[in-house]
Order: C-alpha cells, then sequence, then structure tokens
C-alpha cells in the first residue's frame, strides 16, 4: 500500500512538473528579454563601440507591437551607438500585419550614429517584401541590400557595415569591399549563419546573424529537441547561437532572436538583446 502511494505521488508530481513547463515555454519565456554583453577587442587605449543586435522579432498575433516594448526599453537602456536588426520583423505578414504600430515603437528605438537592417526570409513571405523597406525606412533605419554603409566616428576612426540580401529568397551578392582600406572596424550582416562559409577570409571582423532562434527549446538531457527545431530553420544546422571564433580575427554572433515561429514557445533558450563593446 505504501509503495501504491508512493509510486501516485511521484505521478502526480511529473504531471504537475510538465504541465508547469507548459505553461512556462508557452506563456513565460517567451516574454522575457536578456541582454547578453560582449567584450571585443577592448582596451584601455581605445575608445569603445557599443553596438546593439536585435533578431527575428516575428510579430504576429500573440506577439504583437505592445510586447515591444520590453525590448525597446532594454535596447535604449544600453545608450548604443549603433542598433542592428538582422531580418524577420513579422512571422506570417499575411496571417497577421500592424504596421502603424510597429513604426510607431521601432521608431523609439535611439543609436548614436544609426539604425541598421537587413533582409530576412520572413521579410520576403506572405507578401512582406511589398511593405517591409517602407516600415524600417520610416522606422528610421537604413536597410542594407547588398550595400555598404560607411560611418565616421567622434574619434574620427571609420565603421564599415556591409548587410546582404537574404540568403533562402532573396540574391545575397557583395558589394565593392574597396572601402574597407579606408576602415579601422569591418561588420558583416547577413541573415542566416550557415551562410558564413561562403563569407569567410571577407577582412570582416566581426559577422552578425540571427535566423536560428536557437532552437527556442532547449530540454536538457534531449538535445534532439532543439536540433529539430533548428533544423526547420534551415541554414542554421552549424550555428545555432552565440559567438562563434573563426579563426584569426574572424567572429561570427548569431543572435537567437526576440521572437518565436513555427510554435509559439521558448524553453531554455530565452528571448535576446546582444550588446558588443568594441575597441576600436
Amino acid at each position: 500500500m505504501k509503495i501504491k502511494k508512493i509510486v501516485f505521488s511521484l505521478i502526480i508530481l511529473i504531471i504537475l512538473t510538465l504541465l508547469g513547463a507548459f505553461f512556462y515555454a508557452f506563456k513565460v519565456e517567451p516574454y522575457r528579454v536578456v541582454v547578453n554583453e560582449h567584450q571585443l577587442n577592448v582596451s584601455k587605449t581605445k575608445a569603445n563601440l557599443k553596438i546593439v543586435q536585435l533578431s527575428d522579432l516575428h510579430i504576429k498575433k500573440d506577439f504583437n507591437a505592445n510586447h515591444l516594448y520590453k525590448v525597446i526599453k532594454k535596447t535604449n537602456e544600453q545608450n548604443p551607438d549603433f542598433i542592428i536588426f538582422s531580418g524577420d520583423l513579422y512571422d506570417n505578414y499575411s496571417q497577421y500585419n500592424e504596421n502603424e504600430a510597429v513604426i510607431s515603437k521601432l521608431k523609439t528605438l535611439k543609436a548614436k550614429y544609426g539604425k541598421i537592417a537587413i533582409w530576412g526570409n520572413r521579410d520576403y513571405g506572405g507578401g512582406a517584401v511589398r511593405e517591409y523597406e517602407n516600415i524600417m525606412i520610416e522606422s528610421g533605419f537604413s536597410l542594407l541590400r547588398n550595400e555598404n554603409q560607411v560611418f565616421t566616428l567622434a574619434n574620427e576612426r571609420k565603421i564599415l557595415f556591409t548587410g546582404l540580401d537574404d540568403a533562402l529568397l532573396g540574391n545575397p551578392q557583395f558589394a565593392s569591399s574597396s572601402q574597407m582600406l579606408e576602415t579601422s572596424y569591418d561588420i558583416l550582416l547577413t541573415h542566416e549563419p550557415d551562410e558564413v562559409r561562403h563569407y569567410r577570409n571577407k577582412g570582416y571582423e566581426l559577422i552578425l546573424s540571427g535566423h536560428s532562434h536557437g532552437g527556442q527549446i532547449n530540454i536538457p538531457f534531449i538535445p534532439q529537441v532543439q536540433k529539430k527545431v533548428t533544423s526547420l530553420m534551415s541554414h542554421s544546422d552549424n550555428y545555432t547561437g552565440g559567438l562563434y571564433n573563426l579563426g584569426g580575427n574572424e567572429k561570427l554572433y548569431v543572435n537567437t532572436g526576440v521572437g518565436t515561429t513555427h510554435v509559439s514557445a521558448r524553453f531554455g533558450v530565452a528571448p535576446e538583446i546582444a550588446v558588443f563593446n568594441i575597441g576600436i
């Protein structure tokens, strides 16, 4: 009889744990925001440049523009020199969109020198291709598609951003790299991280990407779930999240994003704002 009670109690405990995990995954973690800060090339003799990267907002019915408040607040608290958005504004534009509300929110993102965006695959599908450029420009972003943009900093150093078109639904091509000869630090922006294999040894110190969502679901001791979700994203099997040293001075950062796709849940992969302090 005692054994039956123990077994029954264990079953109840397991059921309650699973229910709690499901509640957390669908109702709590997707609405958290963590700030992950990284020091690159920082020294006492160099001025530090602060770049904030946002990615994969995937705005939809259960994560609408109102949910951007926490992301925007935490981003602006960093007092960034630049804000980068590496693609995928809406989850599915044909199913849900609220352009005026999104523009109103994104306008409030503040950066000293500029806000830069690139195209993701979701910015093409569902009719988004007709609206994405206008949304980002109205929100104060420079939208780069196979283009370079150079900024001169207060210390007269120059920084180059190269933004590539989306690899899945666009046509990525390199713009002329001759401007690299005049710049102190060069950053490449590309939505899908596995595309980095084409961009090695091009002279960029930092490559910023997104798309993977970090797999969204990271259950301890069951890595197959995370791998399965990541495989649904395509072009993010080799680099799923975080900072990678590609050799030499090259680094890749894969932002695990803010929103969700396929399933509106996150577990063990909280929505991310990435902050880079760079000595330049």
